[in-house]
């Protein structure tokens, strides 16, 4: 595979062409320094086999600190840490890199109490905050804070340095026409708002000499009215060679276009490819793709049309570190696919990032330690949580027996993987039965597991990952209406309703129904009682899917209660209280979940261990389900 070739960045030799992009984690600790934590989650995807890790971004000056736990490289103090994080990446076989950036307008400043910054007095349309527009004298200023960020990182062992100009941070502020109204040399016609991107690049040039690799990541499209086009690019990109650049790392988007800096499952695979062909035919240096590319085969695709010399692997990386391995082995059917759900990014600015179908995510350094003694474990549910409970279970040495009631594996993610907008569930249900099918857990389908049953099995801990019942509906009056379904039957056995059809409960099982069922109604109206729809899901999936069921003419409100039914009729109250009555030929439930536990009181009187995991613990959905099943299964 061209994937797995070895590839030259200036003076630099990777040993193949899968980058590790910088992706804020919030694992350093709180003075800015390289923390255990985020040591361990580094050299665990060096460790991987993927050719050039970029450590996250890193502030160079103080004002540049985004949020809590941000990486300062312009403190003494972090010098070890950087130095012993660099040796450790590279010890592990890969090439290490880290990003200087400033966030400009977009900083977080009720994090770190900074004031933004920027090259014209505009408020980024989704932080709000009027940044203090910069003078010629704070630009080099900053120039000087980038240089010697760069000097810190070689002089700390790393291999190269990686400027951020995408995603509407500074340097891309003054790249971009939207954000940069100035008149003077740093503003105006391209090559002026080029200029600072240009002297940061030269000045780095001139201070390490030619031999230390220097990247720059930009949006080629901003993808936002007004915003940087690939048009004016293409001319950016001479520019960006002649400054002393060594590779192009080649993205899209700023916060009010979020969805194109990380890209929700909706968004086609590799669809930032054609942005780095764009730029790739304007230069003759490295040009790195980026944009979903999970799938080895993707990026093999990717190399292979010559769209890029290189790929990035942000989230895949994350779900799998071992992703390189697996495909120089011959065994991308093991690889644990990322879901593209945007999980990770949903706490980033206040919290730790986390992965919904890892959970050794940022938990890296526990992996070493001392195996427990072996146990006989038996596994009830083979949801996500069971699943996840017997292979970290096996993993760790138990001999574990898994039984399911129905006649495959998978739980509600069965429901999720039959959508043709969310492939990568497919992905996951099909590795989480490939691994049980390889390893020596015992599966029993078609069983219903009860206390009669369980009293016949010789174990030493049970774990109960039942899952979950549909919520029934309440009202003050009784139903009279001839057709109320449930919204798990209905995507369960995939049955499609025709008419007007009323969707009580705005969660995602509710737009899952919506989705589902609009294709044959003639109008589907999904009840919220609440202020949001789906509030669950990260915001850019969420604006995504409502924007997806508005085309599918899905009808949402919120604020809205279900009264009665009444015959063919919904009544109903808004959020004034005010009633109404709508057509109603069917009346689909997706009023959330309840705990099922087939033992009920039971449990306690077991002759072992019981615990149980997943919804039918509480519901929480697979990143409560995953995690916890991976906490009692490598107990």
């Amino acid at each position: 595979m061209k994937l797995l070739e070895p590839i030259t960045i200036g003076s630099l030799k990777l040993r193949n062409r899968i980058v590790m992009p910088p992706m804020a984690t919030l694992y350093g600790s709180a003075d800015g320094t390289v923390s255990p934590r985020l040591y361990e989650y580094y050299l665990r995807r060096a460790r991987g086999g993927v050719g050039l890790v970029v450590v996250e971004n890193t502030a160079p000056s103080p004002g540049a600190i985004n949020y809590p736990n941000t990486l300062e490289i312009h403190d003494p103090a972090s010098e070890p840490g950087f130095a012993r994080l660099a040796r450790g990446i590279k010890a592990a076989g890969a090439a290490a890199a880290i990003q200087l950036f400033h966030p400009g307008r977009q900083m977080h400043p009720k994090y770190t109490g900074n004031v933004p910054v920027a090259p014209s007095a505009i408020p980024c349309p989704v932080m709000r905050a009027v940044p203090r527009p910069l003078d010629v004298d704070d630009i080099q200023r900053l120039i000087e804070h980038f240089v010697q960020g760069a000097v810190r990182a070689r002089a700390a062992g790393f291999d190269a340095v990686e400027i951020h100009a995408a995603h509407g941070y500074l340097v891309g502020q003054f790249l971009s026409p939207l954000a940069n109204q100035r008149s003077d040399a740093y503003g105006g016609d391209t090559a002026r708002r080029a200029r600072f991107a240009v002297e940061i690049g030269s000045a780095i040039r001139e201070q390490l000499g030619d031999d230390f690799p220097l990247l720059l990541r930009f949006s080629a499209d901003e993808k936002i009215a007004g915003g940087l086009t690939l048009a004016e690019t293409r001319r950016l990109v001479p520019l960006f060679e002649q400054a002393g650049y060594s590779a192009l790392h080649v993205s899209a988007g700023c916060y009010p276009s979020m969805e194109w800096i990380v890209q929700p499952y909706l968004q086609t695979p590799g669809c930032l490819a054609e942005l780095a062909a764009a730029v790739r035919k304007e230069t003759n240096l490295p040009v790195i793709a980026v944009g979903r590319i999970s799938d080895p085969n993707i990026a093999e695709a990717i190399l292979r049309d010559g769209s890029a010399d290189l790929v990035s692997m942000g989230r895949a990386l994350i779900a799998d570190p071992d992703l390189p391995h697996k495909t120089v082995a011959g065994r991308q059917d093991s690889i644990r696919p990322c879901l593209a759900c945007n999980v990770c990014i949903q706490a980033v600015g206040h919290g730790p990032t986390r992965c919904a179908v890892n959970p050794e995510m940022g938990h890296e350094a526990e992996q070493g330690r001392a195996l427990p003694a072996a146990a006989r474990i038996l596994v009830v549910g083979g949801g996500p949580a069971g699943m996840e409970a017997a292979r970290a279970a096996t993993n760790r040495g138990h001999q574990v027996t898994l039984i399911e009631r129905s006649m495959a594996l998978g739980g509600q993610l069965r429901l999720a993987a039959d959508f043709p907008s969310k492939p990568e569930f497919g992905r996951l249900l099909k590795y989480y039965q490939a691994s049980l099918a390889r390893s020596p857990v015992e599966v029993i389908l078609n069983t219903e597991a009860d206390v009669r049953l369980l009293e016949g099995f010789e174990v030493d801990r049970l774990v109960v990952a039942t899952g979950a019942i549909p919520r029934p509906l309440a009202l003050v009056e009784p139903a009279t209406h001839p057709r109320i379904c449930q919204a798990l039957e209905i995507l369960e056995k995939r049955t499609p309703l025709g008419g007007d059809i009323i969707i009580v409960g705005g969660g995602l099982l509710g737009l899952d129904t919506a989705e589902f069922l609009s294709p044959n109604a003639d109008r589907v109206t999904v009840f919220e009682a609440g202020r949001h729809v789906a509030d669950e899901l990260e915001w850019n999936v969420r604006r995504m899917r409502l924007k997806s069921l508005k085309a599918r003419g899905v009808r949402i409100v919120e604020q809205t209660r279900l009264v009665r039914l009444d015959g063919h009729s919904a009544i109903y109250r808004d959020r004034e209280e005010v009633e109404h009555a709508m057509r109603a030929d069917a009346v689909v439930l997706a009023l959330g979940l309840v705990p099922y536990n087939p033992l009920g009181d039971a449990g306690p009187g077991l002759p072992f261990e019981v615990t149980l995991i997943g919804d039918c613990r509480h519901p929480g959905g697979i990143t409560a389900a995953v995690s916890q099943g991976r906490v009692v299964g490598s107990g």
